[in-house]
């Protein structure tokens, strides 16, 4: 229980404090913990150690101000704590695969590294899926009622990590993300809910319209992804979903989207069109 207070404390404080000089140090004992024990927690529960979910976190709320606001890059930097916008470019071209001019001109959606959360189980800190915060994922499934959902993961992607390495990973995210975002409209969202699981809410109210853009975006699998001197296969599969209309409770909707992208995991040609 402890554990699980503590890690819930941590994950607040580096919302409050991603403009604010932050390390690991700071953030263990502001929540009472040694920093050995914070790193073990966020290992355990989240897979990444402190200061990567900080960078990390950092670069999409700054991606989501390069699509909001007009500061520029510089201003942009400086407020998420990079010395320079050398600097911040570097770290923001390794986090999305382009620089933060090009991100601005061509992209839509910034939660590449959403919000995590604490989650508690019967065996402690939940560890079957990285807990993402779908706060607005959420209130975007209520106002959308009826509409299908589309479920996407990433086919063998924990054989990436373990043959390339978690930096030719994340690499493999940014592509999937891209090439989701590519394929959908603009009446669309694209949400993050999983460490290789996204969500895309539709505008449709037929299966077969939402069928047809999971096999648009599965179309390209296989095509790989360049990190460094390395050629990476992606492949992805789709669960489809229609949202209920009937009142949905957070816990309701998180189990409707997870359940929706285990059903695509079955499906032989990596779609699944699935109904309770």
């Amino acid at each position: 229980m402890r554990d699980f207070a503590v890690l819930a404390a941590a994950l607040e404080m580096v919302e409050r404090r991603l403009c604010e000089p932050m390390n690991a140090v700071d953030l263990a004992k502001a929540c009472y913990s040694s920093c050995s024990g914070l790193q073990k927690m966020f290992a355990q529960a989240l897979r990444c150690s402190v200061s990567e979910y900080i960078t990390k976190r950092r670069l999409s709320r700054a991606s989501s101000e390069l699509l909001a606001t007009g500061k520029s890059v510089t201003e942009i930097a400086l407020e998420y704590q990079y010395g320079s916008p050398e600097a911040f470019s570097r770290a923001f071209r390794r986090f999305w695969g382009i620089p933060p001019s090009v991100f601005r001109r061509t992209r839509r959606f910034s939660e590449l590294q959403p919000k995590l959360t604490a989650e508690q189980d019967y065996g402690g800190i939940s560890m079957v899926r990285k807990p993402v915060d779908i706060s607005d994922l959420y209130d975007e499934l209520k106002r959308r009622a009826g509409v299908y959902v589309l479920c996407v993961d990433i086919i063998h992607f924990l054989r990436v990590n373990q043959t390339y390495g978690y930096a030719a990973g994340d690499i493999v995210i940014a592509e999937a993300f891209a090439r989701m975002e590519r394929e959908i409209g603009g009446d669309m969202l694209l949400f993050r809910i999983g460490g290789d699981e996204f969500a895309i809410v539709t505008a449709f109210s037929s299966a077969a319209d939402a069928e047809t853009l999971a096999r648009r975006i599965t179309a390209r699998n296989g095509e790989t992804v360049k990190a460094g001197d390395l050629e990476i296969p992606l492949s992805l599969r789709a669960g489809i979903s229609r949202i209920p209309e009937t009142p949905l409770n957070y816990q309701e909707a998180l189990r409707i989207l997870y359940s929706t992208v285990d059903q695509a995991r079955k499906a032989p040609d990596h779609v699944a069109v699935w109904a309770e």
